[in-house]
Parts: structure tokens; sequence; C-alpha cells
């Protein structure tokens, strides 16, 4: 499985997880990974994650607090609004734009030269979702959920 987050400088970070992913490894993540980038590149930001059990896990919310993170309370099945979803979608595009992977380690070299090149050449795209991110918020509460304001 390969975790994904992008920064609001448009950057992608990856970390692949290996076995089953749990609130444990998702907390190490966090810990030794996410946050210290985070902290190291920006003094204000706020964090947002789906509403999977791994993500909203008491040890997650109590790392949250006890480390100031700040989060944004997510609606559940929004993955639309989610930026990380348009991600997926652009380093999958990547991956795949040739034939099949013929094995996991090729499979690896590709998600890693994808991330490359989306950091190196397509970091626009990633600052444009943010830069509209506000705007498609703001749309879906003044319609209150409902698809073109209906």
């Amino acid at each position: 499985m390969i975790w994904g987050m992008v920064m609001p400088n448009g950057l992608l970070a990856i970390k692949e997880v290996q076995n089953r992913f749990n609130s444990e490894k998702y907390l190490h993540l966090l810990q030794y990974y996410a946050v210290p980038m985070l902290k190291l590149n920006f003094k204000n930001y706020y964090f947002i994650q789906d509403n999977c059990k791994v993500h909203t896990a008491k040890i997650i919310a109590n790392f949250m607090v006890r480390e100031k993170v700040k989060t944004i309370d997510w609606p559940s099945k929004s993955p639309d609004l989610n930026i990380m979803e348009n991600v997926w979608k652009i380093l999958s595009d990547e991956v795949y734009s040739h034939e099949q992977p013929p094995n996991t380690a090729s499979l690896r070299l590709r998600i890693t030269n994808a991330v490359l090149k989306v950091n190196n050449k397509k970091r626009h795209i990633i600052k444009g979702l943010y830069n509209t991110f506000r705007h498609r918020l703001t749309t879906v509460l003044k319609s209150k959920g409902n698809i073109c304001g209906e």
C-alpha cells in the first residue's frame, strides 16, 4: 500500500506501507514522517484526512492534540473534495501510461518516477487544486451538499 501526502507548496510525499495499515502504523508515519516534514516546511497549516477508521482512531486524535496539529473536520463520503483523490488519479495515469509493470519492483520504480515527475513538472496542477479548494468547499456549504445548488 502507498500512503501519500500533498503539501500546500504542491509537492507530494509518499511512503510504502507493508502489510495491513492500522492506527499504530499510521501514528508512526505521522510521528516520524508527516508531521515533522510539515512543521519543518510550514509555519501554519491544516492537516486534512478522510474519515477512515485508521485516521479517526483515538490514538491519532490524541497525537494531533498533543502535537498541536490543526485538522479540518471532513464530511463523510466526499472524495470529490479531497485533493489527494485528484493526485492519486494523476499518479495512476503516470504509472499506468505504458504496459502493466511486470513485477513489484518495476511497479515501485514507476510509482517513484511518477512522484518525481509530478513534483518536477506538474506541481502547478496541485497548486491549482489548492487554490480552488476554499471555493469548492464554500460552494458545497452554500448548496448544503446538493449538486448544483438544487
